[in-house]
């Protein structure tokens, strides 16, 4: 079934470089024409205001991030996490913005191949991006050991420690969005995974729940009375400034703009993926990173929009294995797909969730939700911890 198809003669942006360029991509994405504006401001805030420049004065963001990271810091960030998805075009991309802002091509070459950033081997590279290459690779793949000590040491402050998550985490999104969406326009994500790889399992386990979960910071939030008006605004709404999560992330005002317009975009815009199946998507990623906090307000979000809890529980409690139904089984799954690193979503995900009558607007909105919360999840459980988590996962990690 198709949707009535919008013009697609936006401006090459660096999503459309990411996921391959062709038309039918660009036609997809032209389904939900706002992600495509946002999108492109949340990369122009994080990369482009870092150097001063624009990529397009339609997307220019209103509030430029400021904190003091560098654009070789953010550049050499970036190009690690692209490295780890293998996604050609973003690293040639992020080693072309490095190589501008460093000066030089032996940073990149080394993040390239893996080689040492710090010691006798790699005296050359600063201690900071050293610093941040090694944070990006560990919120790629462990995010929950990506806490701030290692970057406070490196002389990271608490708002550049933000900015710096902020980045990888976007990073991540990107190359997830990058996959799902070339996957839908061409039956290949790009990730060189081998189509015939099983599909990607999710564990439940005792620990996740719906029950409400106190999330603690490991960087001290904004108190309610430092808000500006323009926090207030980028909050949308008192839910968000009462909740100290949200009040981290507005030490960087400007990507916090831009990342709660997309949050509300993907998953409250008309029609499409039902809002529930939304939730669902959060949620199966979330147990995917073994984001505990992540998982238990969108579970109980699924719950509550789909009416009957039980299901919802089940997939807490069970995973991949739990009695769900067709339809939301092929949704975990496909979502799931896209959550490792690099992705390992195959065609065959898309074309059992189509043969269930998924229009390619629900398709999008399900790659969409997916990938915000690879996004979401590396901002959760670097910047905190769900209240007895921490002390849990350090006796396990000593015990391991």
């Amino acid at each position: 079934m198709h949707e009535a198809v919008p013009k697609t003669d936006h401006p090459l942006d660096v999503l459309d470089q990411f996921a391959g360029a062709t038309q039918e991509l660009a036609r997809l994405r032209a389904l939900r024409p706002e992600l495509i504006e946002l999108e492109q401001r949340a990369y122009d805030v994080l990369f482009q205001t870092a150097t001063g420049h624009v990529t397009s004065p339609r997307t220019a963001p209103a509030t430029a991030t400021g904190t003091g990271v560098s654009a070789a810091e953010r550049a050499a960030a970036a190009l690690a996490v692209a490295v780890e998805h293998r996604r050609g075009p973003a690293v040639d991309h992020y080693r072309t913005l490095l190589d501008t802002a460093a000066g030089d091509t032996t940073t990149a070459d080394r993040i390239i191949t893996r080689a040492p950033l710090d010691g006798d081997t790699a005296a050359a590279t600063p201690r900071r991006i050293a610093a941040a290459v090694a944070h990006a690779r560990l919120l790629t793949h462990t995010p929950a050991e990506g806490g701030p000590d290692a970057l406070r040491a490196a002389g990271f402050t608490d708002p550049q420690i933000v900015t710096l998550a902020q980045t990888i985490a976007f990073a991540n999104h990107q190359m997830q969005l990058a996959a799902g969406l070339a996957l839908l326009a061409t039956g290949d994500s790009g990730t060189g995974t081998d189509p015939g790889t099983p599909s990607t399992t999710v564990a439940g386990g005792p620990r996740y729940t719906t029950d409400v979960l106190t999330w603690r910071p490991a960087i001290r939030p904004l108190a309610p009375e430092e808000l500006s008006e323009e926090h207030r605004t980028a909050l949308a709404g008192k839910a968000r400034v009462d909740t100290p999560y949200f009040r981290t992330l507005g030490h960087d005002l400007g990507i916090l703009a831009v990342r709660t317009a997309i949050d509300l975009a993907a998953f409250t815009a008309e029609g499409g993926l039902p809002r529930a199946e939304r939730e669902l998507a959060a949620t199966a990623v979330s147990l995917y990173n073994g984001c505990v906090y992540c998982a238990s307000v969108h579970a109980r979000l699924t719950a509550r929009l789909h009416g009957d809890p039980a299901p919802v529980r089940r997939f807490l409690a069970y995973g991949s294995t739990a009695v769900l139904g067709r339809r939301w089984k092929l949704i975990a799954r496909f979502a799931a797909g896209l959550a490792p690193v690099p992705a390992t979503a195959a065609e065959a995900d898309v074309e059992a969730l189509r043969a269930l009558g998924l229009t390619e607007l629900a398709l999008v909105d399900l790659v969409h939700c997916a990938a915000f919360f690879g996004w979401a999840n590396r901002l959760m459980l670097s910047l905190g911890s769900v209240e007895g988590e921490a002390q849990e996962n350090a006796e396990r990690k000593a015990t391991g």
